[in-house]
């Protein structure tokens, strides 16, 4: 039990770190003039659903993000620096640490089967991986309640489809349009609510609720500046809620300082494979929520062309993790 319980505390910090995801860090974020990329008013009246779902739908215009000018602060603890690169659609990868100057400790990423977490920060580096369809088809997830390419619409990549949208918008009382959509997954149907600016129509909230309603994640953008080049803005602060089934919620602060966008070659596959596992405790994720026994083995990534046939579960325990708090405080996420 626990060496269990020092698993899911260890693994709520990568949480913490999984979500970082489309940031990057420096404790000097630039500022940007005013009036370059300050959005302007699009709506003069009301928007009907074609014309919000014209405005949010800029965001297929992006097709990669990079940042090196981000910071990120998990459940109040501290500021941690990092860089990033997202390419569509499940390529990305974000690495970082407590300082530049330090080296990066942390590294999560994702590639077309598969996403990651890993860490080194003691004397046993951890490696947390999954099969994006083995999880998607998890209804259980004890620790991420998201896959982590829902960070995407946290930091404003997001998509209203008319055809699945439930009911007509209402007006809060702050006078933002909340609209909510039906979003299908192997597990049951989402509902996924944004909250649209009814001036500007960039996104200003998200929610996400399971198929029994309950609310699993959220985000609080603020901060947008506008990027001329794909027509649309995109918010500098972001405020991101994981809410898990059993174990308690993580908050995470993101502020970007700035965007590179659409700069990658649309043919290049290069830096989003999975990191070399030699030296690491291997853990599957999706195991790990089912309470299987875990494996210190090799990920089998399947050659190019062919099809990846995932690793059977071992029948022998994993060994004892010995959870080593987290590098910049004593305290743990609980």
């Amino acid at each position: 039990m626990r060496s269990v319980h020092n698993t899911i505390v260890h693994l709520r910090w990568l949480v913490c770190l999984a979500v970082l995801c489309m940031s990057t860090g420096a404790t000097c974020i630039p500022k940007r003039p005013l009036a370059e990329f300050k959005p302007q008013p699009i709506f003069s009246a009301p928007p009907s659903i074609e014309q919000m779902a014209e405005v949010v739908n800029r965001s297929r215009n992006i097709q990669s993000l990079q940042s090196n000018f981000v910071t990120i602060n998990p459940n109040q603890i501290r500021n941690l620096d990092a860089s990033l690169v997202w390419q569509r659609e499940r390529r990305f990868k974000i690495s970082g640490g407590i300082s530049r100057m330090m080296g990066n400790n942390f590294e999560v990423g994702s590639n077309e089967q598969y996403f990651w977490m890993s860490v080194r920060d003691g004397m046993r580096p951890q490696l947390f991986y999954a099969r994006h369809d083995e999880f998607e088809s998890q209804a259980l997830r004890r620790i991420l309640p998201v896959s982590p390419l829902w960070i995407l619409e946290a930091l404003g990549i997001s998509e209203l489809d008319p055809y699945k949208v439930l009911g007509a918008p209402m007006t809060r009382p702050d006078g933002m349009l909340e609209i909510a959509t039906f979003a299908p997954s192997a597990t049951g149907s989402y509902t996924r609510s944004l909250v649209i600016d009814p001036k500007y129509g960039f996104t200003r909230q998200v929610f996400l609720k399971d198929p029994t309603g309950r609310l699993v994640a959220s985000a609080s953008q603020s901060e947008h500046n506008f990027y001329s080049s794909v027509s649309m803005a995109l918010p500098h602060k972001v405020l991101i809620q994981l809410i898990p089934a059993i174990d308690p919620p993580t908050e995470i602060d993101v502020t970007i300082g700035s965007y590179v966008i659409n700069g990658l070659d649309a043919t290049s596959n290069v830096g989003f494979d999975l990191p070399n596992q030699n030296g690491y405790e291997v853990i599957n994720l999706v195991q790990f929520n089912q309470g299987l026994p875990q494996a210190v083995t090799p990920i089998q990534v399947a050659p190019p062309g062919t099809v990846a046939v995932p690793p059977p579960a071992a029948p022998q325990q994993l060994p004892p993790t010995a959870y080593r708090t987290v590098p910049w405080d004593g305290r743990t996420l609980r």
